[in-house]
């Protein structure tokens, strides 16, 4: 083991019950009094426990400014503070926290129960500089490339090339003239009226005899 990580919301007196518990469960020793009586006389398996666990210096700091509460823990049968998080007051408790601050009148806070310490093996606390040393900075993503322009749909005259190219200057083509109709009556005026047989001109007629020659 190379360290305890506590919760990150804990500070002060809520971190130090969090170590002593774990020390006192890694070490085998029931209170914080029996464990300093381990240590002072040399206890070989209290000393090795202890020193495996690796504090740091500011969580050494921590337990020895909140001995005094240390004292009070019990692995078994559990007594674990219960500290209350507007007030910070706490009080003794064997099971769980009670739901409103059992110290100070008319305080609005939830007492919570200190839980105990994790430990962090060697490996996870070489690998984690490690993981951050070696991770490659994030790619930057290629820009994508502006979509093509379709071609635009030639319609009418722009379809055209002889008409694009023309000169502005062709001079504009003859009217057509309009067909003449048919010399003849108008459509729109009446009919001639048709000649009477009285109008013709008269023929004489010349009898011939049977026995007559009509040519001498």
């Amino acid at each position: 083991m190379a360290g305890l990580k506590t919760k990150p919301e804990y500070e002060g007196l809520a971190e130090a019950v969090s170590l002593g518990i774990a020390v006192l469960k890694k070490s085998k020793q029931n209170t914080w009094a029996e464990l300093v009586d381990g240590m002072n006389s040399g206890n070989l398996l209290v000393v090795k426990a202890f020193k495996a666990l690796d504090l740091t210096d500011a969580q050494l700091e921590t337990v020895n400014a909140w001995q005094s509460v240390l004292n009070l823990v019990k692995i078994n049968p559990a007594v674990i503070p219960v500290i209350c998080p507007v007030c910070e007051y706490y009080v003794l408790t064997a099971d769980t926290a009670p739901s409103r601050c059992m110290v100070t009148a008319g305080c609005e806070g939830k007492p919570f129960k200190v839980a105990a310490a994790t430990g962090i093996t060697a490996a996870k606390a070489a690998a984690a500089p490690a993981a951050a040393e070696t991770q490659p900075e994030p790619e930057e993503a290629p820009a994508k490339a502006a979509p093509a322009k379709r071609a635009a749909k030639k319609t009418g005259a722009a379809s055209d090339p002889m008409i694009e190219h023309m000169p502005d200057d062709f001079p504009e083509p003859d009217p057509v003239a309009e067909a003449q109709p048919p010399a003849g009556p108008s459509p729109e005026e009446p009919p001639a009226p048709a000649k009477s047989p009285d109008a013709a001109p008269a023929l004489d007629l010349v009898v011939v005899a049977d026995d007559e020659d009509p040519f001498a």
